[in-house]
């Protein structure tokens, strides 16, 4: 007879074979609903110990609902599709995979910036069209000299930083809940917001969603960035106003975007964004390469497997459910949860 019970929501995933070997070699018993009508599948969560998502909206009726659950886990780095409030209150560990994809979206971030720097969609698509411009219309600038602003210094924003080693650029950064000693040893000199706003040329956002960093880039924060400026955006497609973005290029802070999350995804084909020559686009892939979604599905069925048979996890997104279970003191706090600490603590005071 099985420990335990695994219900797989929704994924998507060509084969959820690494999540069933790691959970019945735990002793588990292990349900991939994926193709199940939702409803059916939540009425197996309903018994399950343990419970794998990955865009579903997990709502406080819906983890009501999940009478035996010990941890719920999101397949990916943020969580805000989860009410991680809601799954304290109801005794539920709220788990992430925070560091299966850091050298993708560093690298995609990158590729993203340096490809509105050099224009290169725009240049591919006129050779194809068969222009061979001798004369260009299309002004680029000298890269050499550049400030690089980086919104967000947790994992990905230092391996960002570190690839824009040796380019000869400025690097600065913002980030309330890093220490500038940690900063500076990616070669990155801590300023308040406006400051990065003002100065950077190129500026890369790597923050999570929350309720801080909703809609950080506004109208008004877009009013504060040098004219000529870069944007790009990796992290979380809320982060940034699309709805004022437009009328920002129009004004030049910032002249071209880089976006690989939207506000609404996915990217509805009618959106302006998809007509403007200023920006480029991706499709939310910044986290994928074979090696990632693999790393993915098994250090997310680790995670349940792990406290379904008694453990806590090496990373949560809700650290004050510990003290409802009565387990804080058993918990050791990896690197990749200080800014949720150092925020809880920055609330409560």
């Amino acid at each position: 007879m099985s420990r335990f019970r695994v219900v797989l929501v929704e994924h998507g995933y060509s084969s959820s074979k690494y999540e069933k070997g790691i959970i019945e070699a735990a002793g588990g018993e292990f349900i991939d609903a994926d193709t199940m009508p939702l409803t059916e599948a939540l009425k197996l969560c309903e018994h399950a110990d343990g419970i794998l998502v990955r865009r579903l909206q997990v709502t406080r009726d819906i983890l009501q609902r999940f009478r035996r659950c010990k941890i719920l886990v999101r397949y990916g780095v943020g969580t805000d599709n989860v009410d991680t409030q809601a799954a304290t209150d109801c005794g539920i560990i709220v788990g992430h995979v925070p560091t299966y994809c850091i050298d993708e979206v560093s690298t995609h971030a990158f590729a993203l910036l340096l490809a509105c720097i050099r224009a290169i969609p725009q240049t591919h698509s006129r050779v194809i069209e068969g222009s061979w411009e001798v004369k260009r219309t299309v002004r680029i600038e000298r890269s050499s000299g550049k400030i690089v602003g980086i919104v967000g210094l947790g994992q990905i924003g230092r391996a960002f930083a570190r690839k824009c080693q040796g380019w000869g650029w400025r690097l600065i950064g913002v980030d309330p809940f890093i220490d500038a000693d940690k900063a500076q040893a990616v070669g990155v000199q801590l300023v308040d917001f406006p400051t990065l706003l003002r100065k950077s040329d190129y500026i890369s956002i790597h923050v999570p969603l929350l309720p801080e960093t909703h809609h950080l880039f506004d109208a008004k924060a877009f009013t504060q960035m040098k004219k000529g400026s870069i944007l790009v955006n990796t992290a979380r497609g809320p982060v940034i106003d699309l709805a004022a973005l437009p009328a920002a290029l129009d004004a030049g802070r910032p002249m071209l975007a880089g976006l690989d999350v939207f506000e609404e995804e996915p990217l509805p084909s009618a959106s302006p964004l998809c007509r403007d020559p200023r920006i480029i686009l991706t499709d939310h892939t910044a986290w994928y390469s074979e090696q990632s979604q693999v790393d993915l599905q098994t250090r997310a069925a680790e995670e349940i497997a792990r406290v379904c048979t008694g453990g806590l996890p090496l990373s949560l997104m809700n650290p004050e459910v510990l003290a409802k279970l009565g387990r804080e003191k058993e918990f050791t706090v990896p690197e990749t949860m200080l800014w949720q600490m150092r925020r809880l603590r920055r609330n409560a005071d």
